[in-house]
Formats: C-alpha cells, structure tokens, sequence
C-alpha cells in the first residue's frame, strides 16, 4: 500500500522544492508539520506537502508536528517523502482538522502565541486590536467591534471553527458580539482577505476574522490547564480552566472561563487639553467610569470519535451568556441638564452552538478529502432603556435560531487543488417587546424587527482551484453562487401607518476571485489578487425600527439588493536573513452600499417614536463608495532571543459624492520589542492612533462624532510592557504594566475611554 501512494504522489506534477510529509503507519498526509531552521519556517498543506524554496542546501531543518515524533536533517539530505512516526504507537490516528481554502493572511496567530498573547487581554477584541492592525470600537464595557480595512459590523465577516457567526440581525453600527469568542479557548486566528468572500460568502466584502478553537488531542496522559489573572484598572478577575483526556478511540477537550469586571478607570494625563471630555461627572467619579461593570461565562466541549484511521466525527459545543451590560454612551446623554436616561442596558447575551462535523480522508474520483458539517445556534439578546422623564421601562427581546448544513470537498488533481462544496442556512427571528409599568404591570410597545417574525433561507455552491503554473508562479481561481430570500411579517400596521405588512426581499448573488503569487527570489515575492464580494441585506437593514439618538428614527425599507464589492490586492514580501517585510496596497468599491439616509413616510417627514418626535431616515443603496489604503509590517528577529516587529496602517474611505464613510479609522501604528531568554519572556510594545478630524465623521453619525471633542478624535499613543517567568513544566506567572504614562484616549468611535495605567498579575499552571 505504501509503494501505491508514494508512486501516485510522485507522479503528481510537483516541484523539485515540494516535499510531502505523511505519516509513517497510515501514509496519510500529515497537515500544519512545521518545518524550520533558526529564522525561517514554512508548514505542510492539507496533502502534507510543503514548499521548502526558502531554505539553503546547507540549512538543518526541524521537522514536527504535535502529533509526531521530530525529525532533524540536512536539506541537501532531504527525499522528496518524508515519514514521520507518531508519538502513539498503540494508537495510530490522523486527526482530521478543518478543510483547508486559499487565503491571503496579513496577520495571522497559532496556539503558543495566541495562549500567551490571550494571557495580557481581557476579551477577543482586545486581543485583535494589540496583535493585529485591527482597531477596535467600545460604546460600552463587556464588548469591542473589530475594524478591519474600514470593514466593521455586518461587513466584517467572523467565523468560528468553519462555522459563520454573522446572522440577520447584525447590525451596520458597532457590534460586540466577538465578545463572545473567549480568547483562551482559541488555538488560532487570522485575518483572510482575498478569497474570503468566496471561501464564506455573505458578509465577505473584503475580508473575514477566522477562529479555530482548541481541537482534541490523543495523548496517554490527560493534560489540565488553569489561569488566573487580576486587572488593577477595572478590578478584574478572570479564572479559565481547560482539560484534554483520551480513552481508546474517543478524546476530549473541554474548556471554562468565568470573568468578573469591575468600573473601568480611565486615564488621568491628558495630555490632548480637553480636560472635561469623557468625565461627565453624571456617570463618572474622579477617574472611574460607572456603570462599566460586568460578569461573563463562557464554556466549551468537543468531542472527536475515531472511527478509523481515515474517518472521524466531532462535536462540538460551546455557550456564552453575560450579566446586564450597560450602555455608557447611553448614560452620559443629557437632557434639560439632567441625565436623559436613568438606565439603559443590554441583557444578557445568549449564545449556544451544536455542531456536528463528519471528516474522511479517501482517495476516490470525487475528491481525496470529505467534510460534512451540520450546525445549530439560538442567540438572544435584549435592549432595557428608561427615560427620567418616563414612568416605565422599555424591554425589547430578539431570538435567532440558525441552522446550518454544507459539504465541503477537495481532489488533488496532478500539480492542482479542487475546493468546492455546497450547503443551506436557515434562520428564524422573533421580536418581543413590552412596557414595565411601576406597578409591576405590562403595557404595549413597538417591537425592534417585525412583530409577526421573520425568515431567512440561503443556499449556495462555490469552488476553487489552485495551480502550480511553475517553481515561482501559482495561480488561484474561485467563485460561489448564492440565493438568499427574506420574509418578514408585521401585525401591528396602525402604530407607524405601514404601507405593507409584509416584507419580501431575494437576491442572486455571484463572486468571483483571482489570485496570483509570484517568487521573483527564493527571498523576494509578489502577490495580486482581484476578487469580488458581497452582502445581501439582512433584517437589520430591511425590517428595523430604531433610534439611536432620539433625533432620528430608522423605518424599514425592503426595497434594498446586495452590496457588491470590488477588490484589488497588490503585495510584496521581502525575506532578507532575519529582516522580513511585508507590504500590501488594496483598493475596494462597494457598489450599491446601504447607507442610513433621510426619507419620508406617507408623505411626512417625522413620526412619533418612544414618546418624541423624530425624523424619519431608512437604509438605502447608494451609488458607491470607495476604500483605499496601505499596510506595512515588518519584523527582525537580531538572534534567537531578540525580536522586533511593527505595523503600519493608513485607510481613506469616501462616497462617490465624495462623502466621508462610515468606520474608517485614522491612521494606527504598532511596535513590539520581545526578548526570550531560558524561562523569561519580556515585551515592551507601544500602539499609535492618529487624529479623526471632526470633518472626516460620517453625516448619518454612525461614528459618534458626538462622543468626541468639538475637534474630532484626538491622536494617542501608550506604553506597555509585559514579562512571564517560567518556574518549572507546572507553573508559570506573568506581571504587566498597560498604557504605562496613564495617558487619557478614547479609540475611535468610542464613547467608553480606555483603561488607564492597569497593571496586570496572571499564574498559568499544567498538570
């Protein structure tokens, strides 16, 4: 059997720099093996082969993998197969991971440094915005909307182990559901553009947030992680444990993270001059920002059943829920010089997720690799808001059920790679809403989305194919096809005078990528690509009656299509000894965008709407818009102790009016210094965000210009430092200082002002 494969994959049309990396008792193919010498390092694909072009004839090479036992060797000694022997030879097993698609990665993260990175951040969003050049937006405490390339909210797609997060009821704003991702349980995460959009589909505009959680391992022994870790500037305390244990043919993993928050204190140098901004002596006290505290609960449980060799089946469970969190940008709002709103909270967050995945690796004329995955989500969220002046409280509930169902397959075809697949969504949404009385009775109220609920079907197939057109030039194509139909139903047609009671909306929809890479020198690549996207309007945008400031009051308008974007992706990565470089130019054209415009209904202008009187605006597709800009990373590792890395990041993004756009961020800048040495790790890091001129806000206000000074957002930069020490294989404790000079910020589109000096204790124990 042996003889076979080896035959059939040296008949395959690779390149003389292509190894194949399997292992030595199946000859399956061995994914994500590392294969590195002291600076560089690349990994096997999902057929175990590896590119190995950066490497000298003269270099050693390591190669390991979790699974294998290590090997060591000489590139010039290197066979094109390599065999590596697994660490249980009792139990031989391949460990069937995600069914891997072609990206383009500007940053991306694997478990050692994303456990380590995980052990300084309180959330997901704060672990994105220090290691990556994403930004990241808080209106309130126990959240963070991530900002990528000008992409936020319902057009910055998150997906998590495969599975889509996004559902109809994102909103266009700020959204804060990654904060129910917990970063300790996350073995990898990157930012992919280019294929995204045909990889993932709706939602993919540009660009996708890709998290894979910690996978079972077969080990002979269990393996029990605990941390804790305290936050001087909120009084935090976060406990998370996570276990892996293996029995015959089944392993587990199992994971739980119990956070307590406490006020969040600002900083108290501000250095900006606008010594009143952000300390609204109605919500804050001295430095203290009330009303930020929260609790949050996250668990997870995955369970992988070895069928054989070639075949298994995961499940997969994971559930999030949150105390009452409170809007501060709600709470500093005043009225007549009061405080318009005595209270103004999100209820508990909700999220459960069963998932079911079938993998086999077979070699047959369909495809070499099989994956079947069927999912299940319930989210449910809910809005709680009383005025001074009202003598009730205002209670809005949503619940989403989503059901999901794909095939993903892919066939190795000579030197090419087939990816293609299909699958179905279904999603159910119901809206409740009432009036607590003081009396502790109920009365009436307008509901967010449709009272009489909503459905959301999609289907779609895609496809993509890689080629190795020679040694320095592969070649990507792709495409997905997708049907997506809303219906939404309202019962109540006197409050606002509806012209309809029903909603109906389709939409067709079609992307399509190209993607070359290009080594001119084993040190010195090209790579462009051209890509499309898009987004299909969700019941957030079709259905939703909503004011955000009491001065204008959103109405549904289900004559609304698809955003559509166009992509183009220029870049250049330099590898010169320990200095890497990495520069990328993008330009995207979102036609057809929806945007939160003025609009009339019956003729007028304004209507009633949680007692006031509001003008009326609805999304509409407008022409176009347009974002450009630049990214610049860089890094040099002086030795095998010292490393330096640093960002760039400027984006301009307008509307063919040429209008200032919603959610693009000023320019922002990182700069790490990290130095290893026997058991010590130190890092000292610094992160820069420029000036958001007052004229460069949005006009609808999406970008709460209200939240900033007169002048806009004002430029910021902090210090930070952070040391671990190892004690020993159990133990290890880590200390570190945050925004060192307590510099005064808010990031942008904020209201909530950043944490000021926070000095940070963690303790990390195996056993």
């Amino acid at each position: 059997m042996r003889g076979i494969i080896i035959f059939f994959l040296l008949a395959t049309n690779v390149t003389a720099q292509d190894i194949f990396v399997l292992d030595s008792i199946t000859n399956a193919p061995i994914e994500n093996a590392s294969i590195t010498n002291q600076s560089n390092g690349v990994s096997s694909d999902v057929n175990g082969v590896a590119d190995i072009t950066i490497f000298n004839n003269t270099d050693t090479l390591i190669i390991k993998h979790i699974s294998y036992q290590k090997k060591k060797i000489i590139k010039s000694h290197l066979r094109q197969i390599i065999l590596l022997s697994p660490k249980i030879i009792i139990l031989p097993t391949v460990i069937l991971k995600e069914n891997p698609k072609t990206y383009n990665f500007p940053d991306y993260l694997m478990v050692k440094e994303v456990s380590q990175k995980a052990s300084a951040s309180k959330s997901t969003a704060e672990l994105l915005q220090i290691n990556t050049s994403i930004t990241v937006q808080e209106s309130q405490a126990g959240g963070g909307s991530p900002n990528f390339r000008g992409m936020e909210a319902n057009r910055l797609l998150l997906v998590v182990d495969g599975l889509t997060l996004n559902n109809t009821i994102y909103r266009s704003g700020h959204l804060q559901n990654s904060s129910t991702i917990n970063p300790f349980f996350i073995q990898s995460f990157s930012l992919a553009t280019g294929p995204a959009s045909i990889n993932f589909g709706d939602g993919a505009l540009g660009s996708a947030l890709i998290f894979n959680t910690l996978y079972p391992v077969f080990d002979t022994k269990s393996n029990h992680s605990f941390h804790q870790k305290y936050e001087s500037s909120s009084n935090a305390v976060t406990l998370n444990y996570k276990a892996n244990y293996s029995r015959k043919n089944i392993a587990f993993f199992s994971g739980l993270s119990i956070k307590s928050i406490g006020n969040l204190s600002m900083g108290d140098n501000r250095r900006h001059n606008y010594l009143m901004w952000g300390n609204e002596d109605i919500i804050t006290k001295k430095n203290e920002q009330l009303n930020t505290n929260y609790d949050q609960f996250d668990f997870i449980h995955k369970t992988l059943f070895k069928i054989n060799t070639t075949t298994d089946l995961l499940l997969n469970t994971q559930y999030s829920t949150s105390s009452k969190i409170r809007r501060f940008d709600k709470l500093n709002d005043m009225n007549g010089g009061r405080q318009k709103y005595t209270d103004w909270y999100y209820g508990p967050q909700n999220r459960i997720l069963q998932m079911i995945k079938f993998n086999s690796i077979k070699s047959s004329f369909f495809y070499d690799r099989f994956q079947a995955l069927f999912a299940y989500q319930a989210i449910s969220e809910s809005r709680h808001h009383k005025k001074d002046s009202d003598t009730f409280m205002s209670n809005r509930y949503e619940n989403v059920d989503v059901y999901d169902g794909s095939i993903n397959l892919s066939k190795r075809i000579l030197s090419s790679q087939l990816s293609y697949g299909l699958g179905s969504r279904r999603q159910i949404v119901s809206s409740l809403a009432n009036k607590e009385l003081i009396n502790g009775e109920y009365s009436y109220n307008t509901t967010r989305y449709p009272d009489g609920g909503s459905g959301v079907t999609d289907f779609f197939v895609y496809s993509q194919i890689s080629f190795s057109i020679s040694d320095k030039l592969k070649l990507y194509l792709g495409g997905r096809l997708n049907y997506n139909e809303l219906t939404a139903f309202f019962t109540d047609t006197q409050t606002y005078k509806f012209p309809f009671s029903e909603i109906k909306n389709k939409n067709y929809s079609l992307a399509k990528s190209a993607l070359i890479n290009y080594k001119i020198t084993p040190y010195f690549m090209l790579n462009a690509s051209a890509y499309s996207g898009f987004r299909n309007p969700n019941l957030d945008d079709i259905g939703k009656v909503f004011s955000k400031n009491d001065n204008y009051v959103v109405i549904p308008n289900s004559n609304l299509s698809s955003e559509k974007s166009k992509n183009i992706e220029l870049g250049v990565k330099c590898i010169i000894n320990n200095i890497k470089i990495d520069l990328q130019f993008f330009n995207t054209i979102i036609d057809n965008a929806i945007s939160r415009e003025n609009g009339t209904l019956n003729g007028e202008d304004s209507i009633w709407y949680d007692g006031e009187m509001m003008k009326i605006q609805m999304n509409k597709n407008i022409e176009s818009a347009n974002i450009n800009g630049l990214s610049l990373k860089g890094s040099y590792a002086l030795n095998k102790n010292l490393n330096i890395n640093s960002n760039f990041n400027y984006i301009v993004g307008k509307t063919k009016a040429n209008l200032p756009l919603a959610h693009i961020p000023p320019l922002n800048a990182s700069f790490n210094i990290e130095y290893v040495i026997k058991k010590n790790n130190l890092k000292l890091s610094s992160r820069y965000n420029g000036w958001k001129e007052s004229e460069d806000y949005d006009l609808a206000g999406v970008d709460n210009l209200e939240e900033a000074t007169i002048d806009g957002n004002p430029s910021w930069h902090t210090l930070n430092f952070y040391y671990s020490y190892k004690l020993d294989s159990l133990f290890t404790y880590g200390f570190g200082v945050k925004n060192i000079f307590d510099i005064h910020y808010k990031s942008f589109g904020s209201a909530l002002s950043a944490s000021g000096r926070n000095f940070v204790l963690s303790l990390h124990s195996n056993f």
